[in-house]
Formats: C-alpha cells, sequence, structure tokens
C-alpha cells in the first residue's frame, strides 16, 4: 500500500483526515500540481460528495485500506 499521510513541516499530519488512509479513495494529482481526494463511493451513492471538503473527521463509508506486504 502507499502511504497516503502527508506531513507538513513540524512533522503533523496535513488536515486531510480519513480520506489519507481510505479503501475508497483515489489520489487525483492536476496537471498544475494540485492533489485532490476522489471518493468513489460517490460513483455508487449520492450521498457521498465526489471530491469532499478536507479534512474529512467523520464518514459512514470510511473503511481503512487493507495493508499489503509481509508483517512476518
Amino acid at each position: 500500500m502507499t502511504d497516503r499521510t502527508e506531513f507538513n513541516f513540524n512533522g503533523l499530519r496535513d488536515p486531510i483526515g480519513l480520506c489519507a488512509d481510505c479503501a475508497h479513495t483515489r489520489v487525483v494529482q492536476s496537471a498544475h500540481g494540485s492533489t485532490f481526494y476522489l471518493c468513489r463511493l460517490a460513483e455508487v451513492d449520492p450521498h457521498f460528495a465526489r471530491y469532499p471538503r478536507l479534512p474529512v473527521l467523520r464518514c459512514a463509508g470510511y473503511e481503512p485500506a487493507a495493508e499489503t506486504g509481509d508483517e512476518a
């Protein structure tokens, strides 16, 4: 899994919220260098915003992304 958690210059988590590690998030980079967090649940349920306002602190659709790799 790619770690989407970003840290600012003070070592604190940037204000992305739950979207940073949600299984339903797709990170979109614009040609101008901006980063957007697309909620793929919006494709099937109109209750979810396609590009939610960040930080997302509560979300009924939040699911932690599955970890990949060997932890043995």
